[in-house]
This record gives structure tokens, sequence and C-alpha cells, in this order.
């Protein structure tokens, strides 16, 4: 009897380690925030890494591009994984709280089957990592720090250096705009 109980208490044991330690199972695909905006469908379902903009506040949470893409702006809703560990947990915990601005490398998957958030965005992301922060800021109401991108319906062009940073934040020969 005894030894029922034990073999059954160390399957049970090993199990529930199995599944705190695990992640997820699939290579993230490196995206730009330009080419998820263009089409976010064809990512659907596919876990991506992406450097943005995360800006939250009060019933506001979207990734924004973190350069001037040729393309409309998509609304990215974003959730992240309650299931936070390591690092990612301690990077997301340093996040202004309340409200603020923060410039990473997120991975997660796209969701777009359903309406997410209070303004009916199309598209999610549901991050199960963070890795790595490069700003982050809570600014006064309608002021944003300098490396937020300006005027990007107007001038048309990509962040004004000529150049995108890939989804790791190192600078790429893209096209302006890409």
């Amino acid at each position: 009897m005894w030894l029922r109980l034990f073999t059954l208490s160390f399957l049970l044991s090993n199990c529930c380690l199995t599944r705190a330690g695990s992640k997820p199972e699939t290579e993230p695909q490196d995206v730009t925030y330009c080419q998820l905006a263009k089409d976010p469908s064809a990512f659907s379902g596919t876990r991506i890494r992406t450097r943005a903009i995360y800006s939250y506040m009060f019933e506001v949470s979207r990734l924004k591009s973190p350069t001037c893409c040729s393309e409309r702006d998509a609304l990215i809703w974003v959730d992240f994984d309650e299931e936070l560990q390591g690092n990612s947990k301690k990077l997301f915990h340093k996040f202004p709280k309340g409200m603020g601005l923060v410039l990473a490398v997120f991975v997660g998957k796209i969701e777009t089957d359903k309406v997410y958030g209070p303004y009916g965005e199309r598209v999610r992301l549901v991050v199960d990592q963070i890795e790595k922060v490069e700003e982050k800021a809570k600014p006064p109401a309608g002021q944003n720090p300098a490396w937020v991108p300006q005027d990007c319906k107007s001038s048309g062009i990509s962040s004004g250096r000529g150049r995108e940073l890939d989804t790791l934040g190192k600078s790429t020969s893209a096209a302006v705009g890409q």
C-alpha cells in the first residue's frame, strides 16, 4: 500500500514539475512589426519574435511600431501569459506601473480568430517571453519620448535614420518604409 502511494506521489510530482518548467515547443519566427502590420492574418497561430513598443494604460494594451511603416498601423492587442517565468517575469515587473511605453523584443503567439480588447482589435499577441527591454517610460499625457516615432503618417518615410532595426534591434539594410 505504501509503495503504491509513494509511486503515485512520485509520478504526480514529476508531472507537475515538467509542466511548470516547460517552454513553448516551437521556435519563434522573426517578424518585424511592419511585416506584422501589413498582413497579421499571415501569422495567425504562429509563434513570433518581434521588436515593438508596448503601450498600455486603462483599457489599452497595444503594440506600436518602433519605426515608421509604409503600411497602415495595425491595432494589435497584447496579453501576457500568466506563466511568464525567469527573466521575462523580472523584466515585466520592471515596467512602469499603471501606464507606460516599453520598447522591447517580445515572443508570443499571434491570434486573429476573435475580437480582442474593449476597442475591438482583430489581432492579439499573447506574450510568453520578453527577451530584451531597450527603453521604458511613463511620459505625461500627449508627450512621447524621443525613441517613439513621430509624425509617421505625414512623412511617409522610415524612422528618419534611413534604416530599420530588425526584431532583435540590430541594424538592417531594409528599404525605407519596410
